[in-house]
């Protein structure tokens, strides 16, 4: 019994001396499968994050209009919404570049203390225009235009990419961030004593970028004629991918 005992016991040490091993020899490499065989490989990732210049603005302009009718209501945020646009276009804005990105008619109400309850009192139009311009620089034209014409709020001003300039700068992000994947590879097969070959697969995420919002603070409703300033902030871009390279 106490001989047997002792057979198990070396076969269980001699086990978890040859687990040791293969994790030692195996340190620092994946496993990546292609074609139905299985080979070793280093898998690594890369990300770049790039600040550029926007070429685009986007002003989300607001006319709201009230009355004790809602078709009144409704009649007089057209007219008023007219005007913008018309006045808008004037300045070149384009009508591919204009669009109703909300438009609503709500009841309004006030409390009656004597009643002691809600009573309606009229409805507000509310239509909001989201006016986009490449002309950057003169964002806060946009608004003064806007304004000048009867709209009654500026929700936001939004700095951003078109989508010409979002190629441009993800084929960019791409090719840094699969440099920095790459350099990582190399420095790892260096210091396993490795050499690299073919790349065995490829995977890169979504493209992100970050708009630049001027805050509302920035473009606040004053009564003055005092043309409104609006300076750009830099739009952040960020590009990641996963490379894995057969190991030689």
């Amino acid at each position: 019994m106490e001989k047997s005992n002792s057979t198990l016991m070396v076969v269980f040490i001699a086990g978890i001396i040859l687990i040791a091993v293969i994790l030692v020899l195996n340190q620092g490499q994946t496993k990546i499968i292609t074609g139905g065989e299985q080979q070793n490989a280093i898998s690594v990732s890369g990300n770049a994050n790039l600040q550029v210049e926007p070429d685009q603005a986007e002003v989300y302009v607001t006319i709201e209009t009230s009355d004790e009718k809602a078709e009144n209501a409704k009649n007089e945020n057209a007219a008023i919404s007219g005007n913008v646009i018309k006045s808008l276009k004037k300045e070149g804005i384009k009508d591919e570049d204009i669009e109703t990105t909300s438009f609503y008619i709500s009841p309004r109400y006030k409390w009656d203390y004597e009643r002691q309850e809600q009573v309606l009192t009229g409805y507000t139009a509310t239509n909001t225009l989201k006016v986009t311009t490449k002309d950057v620089d003169n964002a806060g034209k946009v608004i003064d235009t806007a304004v000048d014409s009867g709209a009654n709020s500026i929700q936001s001003v939004n700095f951003g990419l078109s989508k010409e300039m979002q190629k441009e700068v993800f084929g960019e992000a791409l090719i840094m961030a699969s440099k920095v994947a790459r350099d990582k590879a190399e420095s790892l097969a260096n210091s396993l004593g490795v050499n690299l070959g073919k790349v065995v697969s490829v995977q890169e995420s979504n493209f992100n970028f970050a708009a630049y919002d001027v805050p509302r603070a920035a473009f606040g409703m004053e009564e003055s004629k005092a043309a409104t300033q609006i300076v750009p902030g830099k739009v952040e871009v960020s590009a990641f991918v996963s490379v894995a390279y057969e190991i030689k």
